[in-house]
């Protein structure tokens, strides 16, 4: 039986999801992992912004 832990957290303002929760989720790259994680902010902050868009409306 797998244990599934569940961690609430409260994401720093302008982000959905920190860098830092998703690369404990990702666990170990392949590669350079400035690049994804600066990928990974850009996507990130989109995503805010699409929220509070709507959330605004």
């Amino acid at each position: 039986m797998a244990d599934n832990k569940v961690k609430s957290f409260i994401p720093e303002a302008g982000t959905c999801v920190p860098w830092k929760i998703k690369k404990e989720e990702l666990g170990r790259l392949a590669g350079n992992e400035e690049i994804v994680k600066k990928e990974w902010e850009m996507l990130d902050a989109f995503a805010y912004a699409f929220i509070w868009f709507w959330v605004q409306r």
